[in-house]
């Protein structure tokens, strides 16, 4: 998978070596409070490393996940993953969804929506992606807001089951390429 860069991220591969940090924000309830990440514990959290560790060197795969580290010291601060949408009706990575997280002490500043920008240039321009959608809970207003700050647009609410029985109202957004041509 290609290493991604902005002014201040790098985005890469997981590597065994990131487990300390990313346990920590993975286990931090407000990190976690609107994913099924809450439920998990340590053992599963660890299965999860492997297996997206595992995945990186597929050259099939339908799923990207990328460790977003700082690029002044390394410091890996979060998780974006662009993977091929459940809905699709055709196959590669025409129609994507994309999920993240950030630690608590990485928040407001800005980094999730540069990270969210360099994986839709990428997307849109590498891997021939028309359309990438994200939701959030009504509730995760701030997961709202950076989604708009990288340019998706409300597409509608829906109310549905994350798969886990919790059933929920939440915000979809898109965007496209011929809309981040424009940004």
């Amino acid at each position: 998978m290609p290493t991604l860069e902005t002014e201040r991220l790098i985005l890469r591969d997981f590597v065994a070596s990131d487990w300390d940090a990313l346990n920590a924000f993975l286990s931090d309830p407000s990190v976690t409070r609107y994913m099924h990440f809450s439920s998990w514990d340590e053992q599963k959290r660890g299965q999860w490393l492997a297996s997206v560790i595992q995945r990186a060197s597929n050259p099939q795969r339908d799923a990207y996940d990328w460790a977003i580290t700082l690029r002044s010291n390394g410091l890996l601060i979060g998780w974006l993953i662009l993977g091929r949408s459940r809905h699709a009706h055709e196959p590669g990575m025409h129609e994507c969804g994309c999920g993240y997280a950030l630690n608590q002490h990485s928040w407001g500043q800005g980094y999730m929506p540069e990270a969210l920008r360099a994986v839709f240039t990428y997307a849109f321009t590498v891997l021939g992606t028309r359309l990438i959608h994200a939701e959030c809970e009504r509730e995760n207003t701030a997961s709202a807001r950076v989604m708009q700050k990288c340019g998706m647009a409300y597409e509608g609410t829906t109310y549905d089951d994350d798969g886990l029985g919790n059933w929920a109202h939440r915000y979809r957004y898109l965007i496209t390429a011929q809309t981040e041509k424009t940004l």
